[in-house]
């Protein structure tokens, strides 16, 4: 049985593997397949449902997940990600600070990110999340609140960002990067690990060698994701460029943000009560060793 590894549009390094022909065959014959499917947001569901058993999201889902009591491990992570966007409201509001959006609604996207990133910058603030109204809501369907202006802010990058901003102009009141890194991880059931490191090796190796053909070439990378998430090449190499590329060993100052935003969560009500979570992360798995 293969080991199916999910790519989705929130994570385009796995959504661009997934789409080079080579390197899948070369990951097939070490019996790691992938589950290409539409939105990151299933991914603790797919898990649990064992459809998948190799994830990449951003750092939220992990914490979530062992607040679920599903004992998982990050074993890989992007560098971090400054993207452009962040917390957008309109550029014609009476919004410009994280204090203003007390008692306002934000839209994020579900189960992603942009709880860890809001929920990190409110704390450096000061602000507590029940002062405000996040709610998460699918990004198509906050993007058409926030240009109808029924919506008084929303968590947005590119790609969305670049669709909103074609619609209405807008001002950025948070961006990733200060009270969040914003990284891109790669995890698994704690069981999955164990019992297949060679295969996991495998996978980081060849997330390594995708990106890096991705930072060398972007514009070819764009034409592998023309038409994901219904954004065309174009839409997709802003992003592209904008990003780091490649991957790397989660490390104590990743486990210690880990620990911290988690600590927020429990203090926030995000998840029922504090967690310990040193044992979601592995440094076993450095890109180009082999088992």
């Amino acid at each position: 049985m293969s080991l199916i590894v999910g790519a989705h549009p929130q994570n385009p390094s796995l959504s661009i593997l997934a789409r080079r022909p080579a390197l899948r065959a070369s990951l097939k014959a070490q019996g790691i397949d992938f589950f290409i499917h539409g939105a990151g947001a299933q991914t603790i569901p797919l898990m649990e449902l064992d459809v998948l058993q190799l994830m990449g999201t951003g750092a939220t889902p992990p914490i979530l997940a062992k607040a679920r009591e599903l004992p998982v491990v990050v074993f890989g992570m992007s560098g971090p990600r400054a993207e452009r966007g962040g917390v957008v409201v309109r550029a014609d509001s009476d919004l410009h600070s994280l204090a203003d959006l007390k008692g306002r609604g934000i839209a994020l996207m579900p189960v992603s990110w942009h709880t860890q990133f809001l929920a990190a910058e409110l704390h450096a603030a000061g602000i507590d999340w029940r002062e405000v109204n996040a709610v998460e809501l699918l990004p198509a369907t906050a993007k058409d609140a926030f240009e109808a202006g029924l919506l008084d802010a929303i968590v947005a990058t590119d790609p969305l960002l670049s669709k909103i901003e074609s619609t209405v102009p807008v001002r950025v009141l948070a961006q990733p990067g200060s009270s969040f890194s914003n990284r891109s991880v790669y995890w698994a059931r704690q069981s999955t690990v164990a019992a297949h490191p060679q295969a996991v090796q495998a996978l980081v190796d060849a997330i390594a060698e995708s990106d890096r053909l991705t930072e060398s070439d972007p514009q070819a990378a764009a034409q592998l994701l023309e038409g994901v998430n219904g954004n065309t090449a174009a839409q997709w190499l802003p992003s592209l460029r904008s990003r780091p590329w490649g991957i790397e060993v989660p490390d104590a100052a990743f486990a210690a943000e880990q620990q911290s935003h988690a600590d927020i969560f429990a203090r926030f009500g995000l998840i029922p009560s504090p967690l310990d979570v040193s044992d979601t992360v592995t440094a076993a798995f450095p890109a180009g060793r082999t088992h």
